[in-house]
């Protein structure tokens, strides 16, 4: 038989873990990462193409933009991409080239220089464009947040 008294312990227990664990996530983070899944590849043909629009639903600055890519196929300094995480209004945000990375090797980026939108409360997204004619690239974007608003 069980003793009654350990049963409303171990109760309570559950509770106040409960309690603690509502308590956790009722605190609003402060960096808030938003990541895709990689992207479909981006074909020649689709050079210039938005692809992975995000809006905002509170006021944010943007901390960091990383992302790793995968050229498939031909990628060289005459024949590259450059992918770019833009606003909705086209600000740059963030930008690199791959013209510096060997093909069929997935690579991350460092984060590179971040300016802010033109809003607080921007929609961004993913712009990669094709210099002459490189394989297809998938992109695997994170774009690191602060939370400045409601």
């Amino acid at each position: 038989m069980s003793d009654p008294n350990l049963i409303t312990q171990r109760q309570i227990q559950d509770l106040q873990d409960g309690h603690e664990r509502l308590r956790k996530a009722d605190v609003p983070a402060l960096y808030l990462p938003w990541s895709q899944r990689v992207l479909n590849p981006f074909p020649l043909a689709s050079s210039g193409g938005v692809w992975g629009d995000m809006g905002m639903p509170w006021e944010i600055n943007v901390i960091a933009f990383y992302c790793s890519v995968f050229v498939v196929g031909t990628n060289n300094g005459t024949n590259f991409w450059t992918v770019r995480l833009k606003d909705s209004v086209g600000t740059v945000i963030s930008a690199f080239a791959t013209s510096a990375i060997a093909a069929g090797v997935f690579v991350r980026f460092p984060p590179g220089i971040v300016a802010q939108p033109a809003s607080t409360s921007p929609i961004l997204f993913i712009d990669a464009t094709a210099t002459l004619s490189p394989g297809a690239i998938f992109i695997f974007p994170t774009v690191a947040l602060l939370r400045t608003g409601n």
